[in-house]
């Protein structure tokens, strides 16, 4: 736990004030905020995060992924079981429902991404899903998106950080890049109006990309 603490004191060395908000409050049942993104999220079907596959409705061929994994949250919170966590924290059953931190998967994508964190991978690694026309890189600890995901990633886990006060470490300057050079898009504000109207809560970085520069110390 002690580890865990001192990660996220860490968090205030890297941006600015006031930043810290209190997240969520309307979803604290992680099921009912996965039928939520199926049906009121992506009602009219969408495209997947990672590789852009469009999709008209749940399937078995799609999971609801977390961007900031469920792996990564316990391990901060130093607890094993949900309610262990939701001791710990009793915000974690609303981390865990948060639907900013949600997004359409493919299945077969989400087990390669599952338990690992995200980066970058050199240039002469192949995608993993090459042949389901999929550009995402995967190694054993890291994975790296598509273009076209990194900003909405970066977008994510910015939100997850302020919201709830959870580390990302030393890969704030990368997330920061990606952020910069994929804006968000259309799709991207689409989709916080209709989690906002659910949930309560914006991402402030898809309504104010410039943000990150002024919270973001360079």
């Amino acid at each position: 736990m002690r580890s865990s603490l001192l990660a996220i004191g860490c968090l205030a060395a890297t941006f600015s004030l006031p930043a810290l908000a209190n997240g969520q409050d309307a979803l604290a049942d992680s099921n009912v905020a996965e039928q939520l993104l199926w049906s009121q999220v992506y009602s009219q079907g969408g495209t997947t995060l990672y590789c852009g596959t469009a999709f008209s409705g749940e399937g078995s061929e799609l999971k609801a992924s977390l961007i900031y994994s469920s792996k990564q949250i316990k391990s901060v919170l130093d607890c094993v079981t949900t309610r262990q966590c939701a001791i710990i924290a009793p915000r974690y059953r609303y981390m865990m429902s948060d639907l900013h931190n949600i997004y359409p998967v493919l299945t077969r994508v989400e087990l390669a991404r599952r338990n690992a964190q995200f980066g970058e991978l050199d240039d002469n690694v192949p995608s993993a899903f090459a042949d389901i026309g999929c550009d995402m890189k995967t190694s054993f600890r890291l994975v790296e998106p598509r273009d076209q995901a990194k900003g909405n990633v970066a977008r994510a886990l910015f939100y997850m950080s302020i919201e709830y006060d959870l580390p990302i470490g030393n890969q704030v300057q990368l997330y920061k890049k990606w952020h910069q050079m994929d804006p968000p898009d259309a799709e991207e504000m689409a989709r916080n109006n209709k989690i906002a109207s659910l949930q309560g809560t914006r991402n402030r970085f898809i309504d104010n990309p410039e943000l990150v520069e002024k919270l973001i110390k360079n």
